[in-house]
């Protein structure tokens, strides 16, 4: 090795000195150091080929730098010196890269050189093998650029068969043209048939233009004369071919042209040219040659053939979606025709339940005015009469909020199918009961429950089911009859049976019943009972249907038992939800065991906040009303509060960023969420906020101080 460079790093002045001669005398330039940090600051300034170090340095000792050195420059090889030997630090030395060891005193002078030497005839070895190894892998990149270029046909093929979006499969191409021929630009374009022009649908180095707006007419510069004749151009001049740069579109003819190498080929299919791959910019500067041209060949024709397929997948899945939409519109059409018969029923009974509430409040009224001690008495009874009907109405919100899927506190899983049919049958009773009086007949509806064991499912889609099979029944019964839901378990699957005693079917509406768009009414569009098909298959179940003229049907659905309840439906929830009373009764409140609380109230409706306060008060409590989230933060953070409790929906700050708010200024407070629509909200997104309690609007004066006493009460621990 000629003029080797050697970097010595001694704290002992003297010895540097009599190495660097030593070295210096058989040839080597030599850099020297007295410590590990001026040595690494002359590494980073220079090439060593090899590092002479003492073990016991100042500050950073010799095996610290020795690891320093391999991680900034792993192909020194470094030689240790120390005075004080021992089998570890041989050990540390070697395990760390050291090349070889050596002892101090230095037995004879010529030592440190023959040492040194073999070093640098290693690290010289070193070189020479790197520089094998990389002619060897520029043999092999050049044997292996052979071998790619044959394999990448059969590998492309296969590739491109996989792509059924028309984009990706273009963009896709396009790269492995580039890559494959080394070029720098690559454009494919597409002709468009209805105006006969090419635009570039994918591309590869294209700047200064915008290639979505390239438009090149068929006949017209290299792309356009390609298209037109179906014969590919290869320019390996400056000059392109005679009538390929029209004077009306020098930009797009000349825009393949950037360097005097060009092969332009067309995209051909049996019959017809579909487009054309122009390449340009080769980075080797090497003309294009027949076996780019064969390659390049090969490829389009592969390419002809995908993209005509990727086409006719690209019309199938327009139509799909097409037809899929209009399903999904139909589909919607049938379910708000169903929510509309509920919604006439639920009207019917919200005016009845309104009518009450305003006559029973405006004789309170006027009973008030009156002394008479009976008057009084007739006062409360009628209180309790609206307090009843108000208990009534929230109950039919409730099951409105679960038909319409505005309520999300019921699981998707472990469904039990009775809670399904006393849901349906209380939502669609109003509808079908108000026509059958209306027509003079009656209904007679039984209900044989037996206990049943949960089934996996959605809820309102098992209601709906319900629904549309309890109209049909109705429907079906025009004199009245009865009808029976009926559950059991059979052989691990659940049971319903819906049976009527109505006309019946005939046996060809019965093979035809669930088959969208066919129907025997005079109004519908013949869907329900296909929707009803689609649900029952999705749950994975099976429904059968025993029917025969003048003597009723019976629809049996059979839905396999829940294998695991989902940790949701089976553990405590995170957030408590108030218990909710039965409007029909009037439970025994007694306060005891509740003790006072300083409570902070937020809620902008203004008769809303005063009755829950005087509601609290009338608990025992002292509240402090807010009509504004931020307002309520900045008391808090005047006064000390047991509880905080909040409506949800607010303008300006929303029940949780007012709760988020709270943790801020008192991570321990309890917070209770107050709202109408409390229970469409996440679980989890309600802990996040600091949520520990729900209570649903309207909420009876027990359920309101129950809440209280639970959010209060003493904590494990605490």
């Amino acid at each position: 090795m000629e003029d080797p460079r050697i970097l010595v790093v001694d704290d002992e002045i003297t010895l540097c000195v009599f190495i660097q001669e030593i070295l210096e005398e058989n040839g080597c330039r030599v850099e020297t150091a007295n410590s590990a940090e001026e040595g690494l600051e002359l590494l980073d300034r220079n090439r060593f080929d090899v590092a002479l170090l003492d073990i016991v340095l100042p500050n950073m000792n010799g095996l610290r730098m020795l690891a320093e050195i391999k991680k900034r420059s792993p192909e020194t090889e470094v030689l240790m010196m120390t005075s004080h030997t021992s089998v570890e630090t041989v050990l540390e030395a070697i395990k760390h890269g050291a090349y070889d060891y050596l002892q101090k005193p230095f037995e004879e002078i010529e030592e440190v050189w023959i040492n040194v030497k073999r070093a640098l005839e290693k690290t010289e070895l070193a070189e020479s093998n790197k520089r094998l190894l990389e002619e060897k892998d520029e043999r092999n990149r050049a044997l292996s650029a052979a071998v790619m270029r044959l394999t990448s046909f059969i590998d492309a093929g296969r590739a491109m068969s996989d792509f059924q979006s028309l984009p990706q499969l273009l963009d896709f191409f396009t790269g492995l043209v580039a890559n494959e021929l080394g070029v720098d630009r690559a454009s494919l374009m597409l002709l468009d048939e209805s105006s006969q022009e090419l635009r570039i649908v994918a591309h590869r180095g294209i700047e200064g233009i915008d290639p979505a707006t390239v438009r090149v007419p068929v006949g017209q510069g290299i792309a356009g004369t390609v298209a037109k004749t179906g014969r590919h151009i290869l320019v390996t001049d400056a000059d392109p071919p005679q009538g390929t740069s029209p004077d009306g579109l020098p930009n797009l003819s000349s825009s393949f042209i950037s360097a005097p190498i060009v092969l332009s080929i067309p995209i051909k299919s049996r019959t017809e040219v579909l487009g054309v791959i122009n390449v340009t910019n080769r980075r080797s500067s090497i003309p294009f040659s027949d076996e780019d041209l064969d390659y390049l060949t090969g490829m389009t024709g592969q390419l002809a053939v995908a993209v005509e397929r990727a086409k006719h997948l690209q019309d199938l899945q327009e139509a799909y979606e097409s037809l899929k939409a209009t399903q999904y519109q139909l589909i919607l059409s049938e379910r708000l025709k169903a929510v509309g018969q509920m919604a006439t029923g639920v009207a019917h009974d919200f005016n009845n339940d309104l009518s009450v509430i305003l006559g029973k409040t405006q004789m309170a009224l006027q009973r008030l005015q009156s002394s008479d001690r009976a008057a009084v008495e007739k006062v409360r009874e009628d209180l309790e009469t609206i307090r009843k009907i108000s208990m009534r109405g929230a109950e039919m919100i409730k099951r409105v909020q679960n038909y319409t899927r505005i309520r999300r506190d019921r699981p998707h899983k472990g469904v039990n199918l009775n809670t399904v049919v006393r849901e349906s049958v209380e939502m669609s009773r109003p509808r079908w009961r108000d026509g059958a009086e209306a027509r003079g007949v009656n209904i007679d509806l039984r209900c044989e429950f037996r206990k049943i064991p949960l089934v996996d499912g959605n809820f309102h889609e098992l209601t709906q089911v319900v629904s549309n099979l309890t109209f049909n029944a109705i429907e079906a019964m025009p004199d009245g009859g009865c009808l029976t839901f009926r559950t059991f378990s059979e052989e691990g699957d659940v049971v319903l049976e819906i049976e009527d005693t109505g006309v019946g079917m005939d046996e060809t509406t019965k093979e035809n019943l669930f088959q969208p768009f066919l129907t025997n009414k005079e109004t519908g569009n013949g869907l329900g009972t296909s929707i009803v098909y689609g649900i029952v298959t999705r749950h994975k179940g099976k429904i059968e249907v025993e029917t025969e003229l003048g003597r009723g049907t019976t629809f049996r659905i059979r839905l396999p038992v829940a294998e695991t309840l989902s940790p949701r439906a089976t553990a405590a929830p995170a957030v408590e939800r108030s218990p909710e009373r039965s409007p029909e009764r009037s439970p025994e409140w007694s306060p005891e065991g509740s003790r006072p609380a300083r409570i902070l109230l937020v809620e902008d409706e203004k008769l809303v906040r005063e009755t829950l306060a005087e509601m609290l008060d009338a608990d025992g409590h002292t509240v402090k009303d807010f009509a504004e989230g931020r307002e309520a933060v900045s008391g808090l953070q005047r006064n000390t509060f047991d509880l905080v409790i909040t409506d949800l929906n607010m303008p300006e700050m929303s029940g949780l960023d007012v709760a988020r708010a709270v943790r801020s200024v008192d991570p321990d407070v309890p917070i209770v969420l107050l709202s109408g629509w409390a229970v469409q909200m996440e679980e989890e997104r309600l802990r996040e906020s600091g949520i520990e309690l729900m209570l649903t609007k309207p909420c009876s004066f027990e359920t309101l101080s129950s809440t209280v006493r639970r959010a209060i009460r003493p904590r494990a621990g605490v």
